[in-house]
């Protein structure tokens, strides 16, 4: 595998980063992963925006944000790959010693790769899954999109002892987003996914943008507001939205069956609406027909 390392593409074996980088030592940087579809990618501007948005958050200086783009091109190109998941991470950098405030002036680790995935073409059906719910351990600036993710490791290791592959975090009453991804519900026809800017924090996920634009394409009810959790046990679909996958049915939820127990009809043209937006994106004459 042919992976990018502060400005070169070298072979996977080749690279090699110091063992006082901040990201190995403290988790001290902020990643990305963006979907491509034949050499395509899903929502690139919005995902550079939002990388901007967590250096800057994080205050970590030294990268121009602006050259994700380019740089998963260059990796595409130089593994030979039309689809394909991006992922890209720069920590703080490394200093001359351990130390919890940076010493010097640091340079920063830009580091990326990308692996093999899914054509258009497979996309025929959104994932079904299995979830649980919980209280939320995690810290409160999630919309940072942190290496930082022993919080959420957690809940997903606690939902894999449960049978389940999601969780969905709550604090003080209120859902605000899953371990690995975003979450909205389906009540009377109206699409309800918590906001941006309340708590409990939520990352500003790009496919929960996505999903409320195909909702206006389909000509779905959508609300933005905050979902109290006993909602969820009244909801009639129950969706999670992450750039791998799109759009999944939460199934069962706590041992509980959601609805009939398969993707609703709502999460099912979402799906269906957020895959032509991608087939449109890669040729505008095209259609996928499921």
């Amino acid at each position: 595998m042919n992976v990018y390392l502060n400005g070169n593409i070298v072979k996977d074996r080749d690279a090699h980063i110091s063992v006082l980088d901040r990201g190995f030592l403290f988790g001290d940087g902020v990643y990305e992963l963006i979907r491509f579809f034949d050499g395509h990618g899903v929502g690139v501007d919005a995902h550079a925006r939002r990388l901007a948005r967590s250096l800057e958050l994080a205050r970590i200086g030294g990268f121009d944000a602006a050259l994700l783009g380019k740089i998963c091109h260059e990796l595409l190109a130089a593994n030979g790959l039309r689809d394909a998941a991006v992922y890209l991470q720069v920590t703080r950098g490394a200093g001359s010693v351990r130390a919890h405030v940076p010493t010097e002036t640091l340079v920063p680790t830009v580091f990326a790769m990308a692996t093999v995935a899914e054509p258009i073409t497979a996309l025929i059906a959104p994932q079904e899954i299995t979830a649980i719910t919980a209280q939320d351990m995690r810290w409160t600036l999630c919309e940072i999109k942190t290496l930082s993710l022993m919080g959420n490791i957690l809940h997903l290791l606690d939902a894999d002892a449960h049978g389940a592959s999601e969780a969905l975090l709550h604090r003080d009453g209120f859902i605000g987003e899953g371990a690995y991804s975003n979450m909205a519900l389906v009540k009377d026809g109206t699409l309800v996914t918590p906001p941006i800017t309340q708590v409990p924090p939520i990352l500003h996920g790009t496919a929960r943008a996505d999903l409320l634009s195909a909702a206006r394409s389909a000509g779905i009810p959508a609300e933005i507001r905050a979902i109290r959790l006993e909602e969820l046990s009244d909801a009639d679909e129950i969706m999670i939205t992450s750039s791998r996958r799109l759009v999944s049915a939460v199934t069962r939820l706590d041992g509980a069956t959601i609805g009939d127990g398969r993707a609703g009809p709502t999460t099912r043209a979402l799906f269906a609406q957020m895959r032509d937006d991608i087939a449109a994106l890669i040729n505008p004459l095209a259609t996928v027909k499921a």
